[in-house]
């Protein structure tokens, strides 16, 4: 078969057996290349839809949460006490994402504190308090989420911002910090302008 596919491209191209071979490599390399970009993006949305079917769908009824504020005290998170959507911020401090969103989220708070109660969920306590000060988090914050609500909520990576109106629907459903099309999905439902990511220190970095 080689043979014979050598043979017509001597004759179609006028070439030698060798710069046929070569060519023939060449197209073979390039047809290999295409069937493997196209098997790993089919491979990539298969991956993504899968993720997808693990996240919080847009549309679902939350429950309210029951969690442990700064100050130690157990509290309970519920929508239908206040007339404004709720902005859930779901991290934690070691999470390296998280840091180089930071300067997003601020300015979310910032901008939006006025039309969303915006309030910052924590999966892990450990250094919680200091994290919040050092970083300059004016908001309220809670971890202790309990087994339930993360099942509930589907929570698992950081960082995560879900929307919920004051009837406890999920409006919105973020997972990953702010960048790309995502940074746009984000400016473009709250109608602000962010700053982008936070370049951590080489050595910051290098721990995550």
């Amino acid at each position: 078969m080689t043979k014979r596919l050598l043979e017509i491209c001597e004759r179609v191209l006028g070439v030698s057996r060798f710069v046929a071979l070569v060519y023939l490599f060449a197209v073979a390399s390039v047809s290999l290349n295409v069937l493997l970009a196209y098997r790993l993006r089919s491979l990539g949305q298969v991956q993504a839809a899968k993720i997808a079917d693990h996240l919080l769908k847009v549309g679902s009824t939350v429950p309210p949460i029951a969690a442990m504020g700064l100050d130690g005290k157990e509290e309970v998170i519920s929508y239908q006490d206040t007339d404004k959507d709720t902005v859930l911020y779901i991290f934690t401090p070691p999470c390296s994402w998280c840091a180089r969103n930071l300067d997003n989220f601020k300015t979310l708070i910032d901008k939006e504190r006025g039309q969303y109660r915006i309030i910052g969920l924590s999966l892990s306590k450990e250094g919680l308090a200091q994290y919040a000060a050092k970083n300059g988090l004016d908001l309220p914050i809670y971890s202790g989420l309990s087994m339930g609500t993360r099942v509930a909520y589907r929570l698992s990576g950081t960082p995560e911002t879900i929307v919920v109106s004051h009837e406890g629907r999920v409006l919105q459903n973020w997972i990953g910090a702010y960048v790309g099309d995502q940074k746009s999905q984000v400016e473009g439902f709250f109608h602000v302008s962010l700053p982008g990511l936070r370049e951590l220190p080489k050595a910051e970095a290098a721990k995550n």
